[in-house]
Order: C-alpha cells, then structure tokens, then sequence
C-alpha cells in the first residue's frame, strides 16, 4: 500500500453536478407519484370498525341531577328539596319575597 499522493490531470474524469433536466424529470416523476398516491387514497377499500366505548357515559352523569331535581327528599345537609316544576309553580302562585326595609343601591 502506497501513500504517495495521486495526480488527478488528465486521465480521471471529474464528477459533475446532474444538469437541470434530470432535477426536473425526477420533481416529475415524485409529484406523479405522490399526486397518484393522494388520488387513490380515497379510493382503497376500508371498512371501519366501530369502536366499543365501555366507560360512563352523559346519561351516567345526568341521572343523578334528573333525580334531584324531579323529586321531593333530604339533602345531606339537612335541608329538603322539592321538584323543579314545583319550584317554579310556587314562584309564579307566591311571588318573589321582598325586603321589608330595602338598602339603595348605589
């Protein structure tokens, strides 16, 4: 093995950068194949499967508020709740209560 350096002259052909018509015969022929893969990407047949979804759900969440407000019953802190219709009925028969001594607003 030798470790004298070469002389590149005359008999070695140099590399030379591709000329602009090769650049564009490639960009070419990657927009054809991407623009065909765009095109029948819509067009392979699938079929989804639906997904099962076990967790709670709205109606897991609402029942506990519907019951709430569609009956008569004890609350933790010991008060007592009435159903929302009722509520309302009341409000419209009683009116709201009023002061009997107002404070001004400022």
């Amino acid at each position: 093995m030798s470790y004298r350096s070469r002389s590149y002259d005359q008999g070695q052909v140099q590399a030379q950068p591709p000329s602009a018509l090769r650049i564009m015969t490639a960009l070419l022929v990657a927009f054809v194949m991407v623009s065909l893969l765009i095109f029948l990407a819509g067009r392979v047949p699938f079929v989804p499967t639906p997904l099962v979804d076990t967790g709670v759900t709205y109606k897991d969440y609402v029942a506990k508020d519907t019951i709430l407000l569609t009956t008569y019953g004890n609350t933790l802190e010991g008060q007592v709740h009435i159903p929302i219709e009722e509520a309302k009925r009341l409000m419209v028969e009683r009116g709201l209560p009023v002061r009997d001594n107002p404070s001004p607003t400022p």
